[in-house]
């Protein structure tokens, strides 16, 4: 991190890289004939940054001898012309592909989930009265129980979620806001959809790269029977990233997620559940910088178990734990952590008024060099 250096070392990494770099390769490698007018441009590849000079891309950092450098006459030393070029790669190219597959994640586990979660609460809607804590059943996390008149319920959702990827250097800060409603279309199907919004700062080097996204998802649950059920979320994100100096390009993101859930009954004030499911996405990313348009693909399984204890009949707290696997990512496979354990505790609360809400805490564990923390807050009205 640059925390100790001026504010000049802060962003010479970027200015070097384009303004110095280019120019040295063109002094020490081309004829006084050759045309220069592509230089200036870079692209990332695998992390690294590569700077085009007369229509090749190249790695100014390995490029560029010691003798070059000097024989150009900068008034930068050599040393200091290697460690901008080291900082620009991390601003630049967000440092490696370990580093934008985990952003990717983040950015999308948390918004899926949060609208998968609200699916899965739907099935209290279908399940019915059970024969123990009946005054809460199906209003927690769902619709109204199937012995209710409600039959739709709105929610709000807000999630903060902060990062730290220790191998790139990176710390990620994320807000989700979500809004959503459901309808009980018949005793074992109900549909709903939902539009969220996310803004996220990823910070590397002191630099800070902003993006914000939109999101539209329908959602449907099954119930299978009285102790299985499952549910489906789909939907469709634009995300608009911005990078220093003004640059901003758009990403398309396309997901699908399932999940299969079972549920116990009759254990007195205890309840206890397990999940499995997947989610699926899909990136296609503008391209910028002189870098090609790219598509991205990310594909996670999970598995994982909830228990709660009705407290009284209104206060309901619960613990859960997620394992998670990721089949599919850009990540270099010998650097990047593919599984890690997602543990949470929260409380849910009946409110006046149809109100119900839901406090939640999180926390990854089992990623080498990363950590994530996760606090979320719900309330839902029935009608």
């Amino acid at each position: 991190m640059l925390s100790g250096k001026s504010l000049l070392n802060h962003v010479a990494g970027g200015v070097l890289a384009v303004s110095l770099v280019a120019p040295a390769l063109s002094y020490g490698w081309t004829s006084s004939s050759s045309s220069s007018s592509s230089s200036g441009e870079w692209k990332c590849e695998g992390g690294s940054l590569l700077v085009n000079v007369d229509g090749t891309y190249t790695d100014g950092s390995s490029a560029v001898t010691e003798e070059l450098w000097n024989s150009i006459g900068t008034g930068y030393s050599y040393s200091y012309f290697q460690s901008a070029y080291s900082d620009a790669a991390k601003i630049l190219c967000s440092n490696t592909a370990d580093a934008k597959t985990n952003q990717m994640r983040v950015s999308t586990t948390q918004t899926v989930g949060l609208i998968s979660q609200r699916a899965a609460g739907t099935v209290r809607a279908l399940r019915g009265p059970r024969n123990t804590a009946n005054l809460l059943d199906g209003q927690l996390t769902g619709m109204a129980a199937g012995g209710s008149a409600a039959k739709t319920g709105l929610w709000a959702n807000f999630d903060h979620t902060r990062a730290d990827d220790r191998a790139a250097g990176s710390d990620t800060k994320l807000n989700n806001f979500v809004l959503g409603g459901d309808h009980k279309l018949t005793d074992k199907l109900a549909v709903g959809a939902s539009v969220s919004y996310q803004d996220s700062t990823l910070s590397v080097a002191s630099t800070d790269f902003d993006s914000t996204a939109w999101t539209v998802a329908p959602y449907a649950a099954y119930l299978i029977n009285d102790n299985m059920s499952a549910d489906f979320v789909a939907g469709y994100t634009w995300l608009k990233n911005k990078q220093p100096g003004g640059t901003s390009y758009d990403t398309n993101r396309y997901f699908v997620a399932s999940n299969l859930n079972a549920f116990t009954t009759n254990l007195d004030k205890w309840e206890v559940g397990g999940h499995t499911g997947f989610m699926f996405v899909k990136d296609k990313v503008d391209g910028v910088g002189g870098a090609e348009k790219n598509d991205i693909s990310f594909l996670q399984a999970k598995t994982g178990i909830e228990t709660s204890y009705f407290a009284t009949k209104s206060v309901q707290p619960y613990l859960n734990m997620d394992y998670e696997q990721d089949l599919v990512y850009e990540a270099d496979q010998s650097t990047y952590d593919d599984t890690g354990f997602v543990t949470g505790m929260g409380v849910r609360v009946d409110m006046p008024a149809n109100l119900l809400g839901d406090l939640h805490l999180s926390k990854t564990y089992g990623r080498r060099n990363f950590d994530q923390d996760s606090i979320t807050a719900n309330v839902r009205m029935n009608f």
